[in-house]
């Protein structure tokens, strides 16, 4: 049976991949990863690189960073039909993909390419720790309580979106996880002071990396943020607790 294996392998820390995904990785004969360039380094291979042993082939696979639908779609149709040769000709094919594979991944894309265009090929997902799990537990911010809501988004495109954002989850009980935060940090700043939610904010920035950075939001200054950060917003706690 031709067989494809997806692996969320976390956000850094090669100690948060599962069982699973280290199984996985060991019982393969390729190990295929996404490159944002050609020739460049991949930051899912680099998580998992301590289970890819010398005898693994290894298949970097071109995905690049752009917002043009032709050339994403040829992205995805070549690398599809590269993993197909490659399982079609016996060899044991895993894919490894950042974080969690049904959470802004590339993972998604190429699952979705082969059940469109190769579906005699069962494809396998094995899921990974988060990004906001991860820096929930770092920080030690629970993400909801019993009744509570929990949102989750990439930071919307304006400050009177955010806005509505943030005080709809006041009223609703719910925390709000921000992703990709980036450049977006110069107004989203000024926008947390307003509602006075600066300190009820923590600011984490590559979780799971050596240089790691986990902080309250009024602590960070302004200024453009690195694409692999992120901010958790609980506003109030329970009446009832410990």
């Amino acid at each position: 049976m031709n067989v494809l294996t997806i692996i969320g392998v976390g956000p850094g820390d090669p100690s948060l991949l599962t069982l699973a995904a280290v199984d996985a990785i060991k019982e393969s004969t390729v190990v295929a990863y996404p490159v944002a360039t050609r020739g460049g380094d991949s930051l899912a291979e680099k998580i998992a690189s301590k289970w890819i042993t010398k005898d693994k082939k290894k298949l970097p696979l071109h995905f690049p960073m752009v917002d043009d639908q032709n050339t994403l779609k040829s992205a995805w149709r070549f690398a599809g039909n590269e993993l197909m040769k490659m399982i079609e000709e016996g060899e044991r094919v895993v894919f490894l993909a950042q974080g969690d594979i049904s959470l802004f991944s590339t993972g998604s894309y190429l699952s979705k390419e082969l059940e469109k265009y190769h579906p005699e090929c069962l494809v396998k997902l094995i899921p990974g720790v988060t990004s906001f799990s991860a820096a929930a537990a770092e920080s030690k911010l629970p993400l909801a309580f019993q009744e509570e809501q929990l949102l989750i988004l990439p930071v919307p495109d304006s400050y009177d979106e955010l806005k509505v954002v943030l005080s709809e989850a006041a009223s609703k009980k719910r925390v709000v996880v921000l992703l990709k935060l980036g450049k977006k940090w110069e107004w989203v700043k000024p926008l947390l002071e307003e509602l006075d939610l600066i300190k009820k904010s923590i600011y984490v920035e590559r979780i799971g990396f050596l240089d790691q950075q986990i902080l309250s939001s009024s602590c960070l200054s302004t200024g453009t943020r690195p694409y692999f950060s992120l901010l958790l917003i609980r506003q109030e706690w329970p009446l009832t607790m410990p």
